[in-house]
């Protein structure tokens, strides 16, 4: 039996058999629970103790179920329906956290958006999804959210509500003022509990067809990554969790938010990326675990005051997104006194692989990690995606398991692409995997560039720059970057042989709403794109020349 991928999921029904459902539901891969089910528990048995610390405050368990409990009944009496998608662009902050468990509450759909995001991208995903509601800081990194909310109304048809914590515009609502005034009472949302096969969160991933893609996760696909890392790596209510990663991203919001809610950990939130200021949140709050990206972790063993900090309690930096050097893992050792883990995932599937404490050092040091009881890991032959290749050879990274998406919003196209009839997910990226089933990630098919983790598309890059009056073409290509992997930079042909600079690109695309992660950090403009007789740009050759001329100046 096989199952059609219809253009909007719903539910786990509508791609997997009934017999595969069953079978990760008695495997106990598939919890059956709602993440709000463990803010009750901790309510009860813990109220008093600090559930979550931001930098401007910190709440308890009790206080934060009961601001959750009334924002999900504000949600009700502003006429939102089960099913129904809010969209969330928040910083790290305590509010996101109440948000987004608030959603799930009321029996409604998360849809998440980074901070980072600019009109142009956060238009697609609203129009996509038929957000019905839209919350944001009034400002953030001086950046004004309110007047992008005003803009975005007539993007966005099925927009009815803007709420803004903060200073609110006009024909919008004050966060504050939006909470009920009362806590309703017990089982007041007992009618509105979703079935935690049916779809909770969708969060857009760059797409190497120009057009972000809505990923697709259920209440059970989400509780499947933070319960098994949670279990290696024997996280509970005394092991608090610091996050400087986006909570709006899959790694921020699922080894944050959810694994501090299945342990009863508090939460420490770190909004601005600032070495010291991580490096102080971990020494007062005790946190002794993160997943975040290799630049962060990079940053602070280069601090040279550590031996200041005590970070004694400080055990794991989980780490993916970017490449991991060897030298890291090991400086990691013995400056900051914590294991430096591997992990590889995408937004997809979240969690594959992981090097677990007791791994051989070659390994922790090597590889990117094994994988977890109960998912399969294949590489696969490229040209057919069925034939595993052999031990230590390049192939195609593919996995299934409970971890892994339905699909994209509205794009079964995309989805099909993605994944198989049966579940398998089949990541673009190029493997291989050792004797004792450890991978090493080697590169990527796609044409992505990886920014510090952020995974940006270079067409959709090259089709904004298309419509700059001086670009007759362009191409974009990554840059190798010591900090953050890579940057992009961006080959274009001027029309007329008009001159262009690199500040003029960046106004224009700031002008569009571009998201600024988007925009390249090198230009060279060059007479002509070489191509193929076929006419396909040739990006090796334009690799080729950045890495020359990196070699020639002394760049990296």
């Amino acid at each position: 039996m096989s199952v059609t991928v219809p253009g909007v999921i719903t539910s786990a029904s509508d791609v997997y058999t009934p017999e595969r459902i069953a079978a990760f539901k008695a495997s106990g891969q598939w919890r059956g629970q709602l993440i709000v089910d463990f803010l009750d528990r901790h309510r009860r048995q813990r109220p008093d103790r600090t559930a979550v610390v931001d930098e401007n405050g910190r709440i308890t368990w009790a206080a934060l179920a009961d601001r959750v409990d009334r924002l999900a009944a504000a949600f009700v009496d502003a006429g939102l329906r089960p099913g129904e998608f809010v969209a969330v662009q928040m910083p790290n902050r305590i509010e996101f956290v109440e948000i987004y468990l608030a959603i799930q509450r009321a029996g409604l759909r998360a849809l998440t958006m980074m901070s980072i995001y600019r009109e142009h991208d956060v238009a697609y995903m609203l129009r996509t999804t038929g957000a019905r509601a839209y919350i944001v800081p009034d400002t953030h990194r001086r950046f004004d959210f309110v007047a992008m909310a005003q803009r975005l109304r007539s993007q966005a048809p099925d927009l009815r509500t803007v709420i803004v914590l903060g200073e609110a515009g006009e024909g919008m609502v004050p966060y504050e003022r939006f909470l009920a005034e009362r806590a309703p009472a017990p089982g007041a949302f007992a009618h509105l509990r979703p079935d935690p096969d049916q779809v909770s969160k969708v969060s857009f991933t760059s797409g190497t067809t120009g057009l972000p893609k809505g990923v697709v996760h259920t209440h059970n696909t989400d509780l499947s990554p933070p319960t098994m890392i949670a279990g290696a790596l024997g996280l509970g209510p005394e092991t608090p969790i610091w996050m400087p990663s986006p909570i709006a991203h899959a790694t921020g919001l699922l080894f944050g938010v959810y694994d501090s809610l299945l342990c009863g950990a508090k939460l420490v939130l770190q909004d601005q990326w600032d070495p010291q200021r991580a490096l102080e949140m971990i020494s007062r709050e005790r946190a002794t675990f993160t997943v975040s990206a290799t630049p962060f972790i990079g940053d602070l063993v280069e601090q040279d005051n550590l031996s200041s900090y005590d970070l004694s309690s400080f055990r794991y930096f989980v780490s993916g997104g970017a490449r991991v050097a060897p030298a890291l893992v090991e400086r990691a050792r013995s400056e900051l006194g914590c294991l430096l883990l591997r992990v590889f995932g995408q937004s997809e599937a979240p969690l594959h692989t992981l090097n677990f404490p007791d791994d051989p050092w070659e390994k922790v040091t090597g590889r990117d990690g094994r994988p977890f009881d109960g998912i399969d890991v294949t590489i696969v032959d490229p040209s057919d995606r069925t034939t595993p290749v052999p031990v230590g050879e390049v192939g195609e990274y593919s996995t299934a398991g409970p971890h892994v998406f339905l699909g994209y919003y509205g794009s079964p196209e995309a989805t099909v692409e993605a994944r198989d009839e049966s579940g398998r997910y089949y990541s673009g990226d190029l493997c291989t995997v050792d004797e004792d089933g450890y991978v090493l990630y080697v590169d990527r098919m796609k044409d992505i560039v990886n920014r510090g983790g952020v995974k940006i598309s270079a067409l959709e890059v090259e089709n904004l720059l298309a419509a700059h009056p001086l670009v007759q073409a362009a191409a974009v290509v990554a840059v190798p970057d010591q900090r953050l992997g890579e940057r992009a930079c961006a080959f274009v042909v001027t029309r007329g042989g008009a001159e262009l600079t690199l500040a003029q690109i960046s106004a224009f695309l700031d002008e569009m709403g571009v998201t600024r992660q988007k925009w390249p950090e090198r230009l060279e403009v060059i007479e002509t794109l070489p191509a193929t007789p076929t006419g396909k740009i040739q990006k090796n050759v334009l690799r080729q020349r950045l890495t020359a001329d990196s070699a020639s100046s002394g760049r990296v």
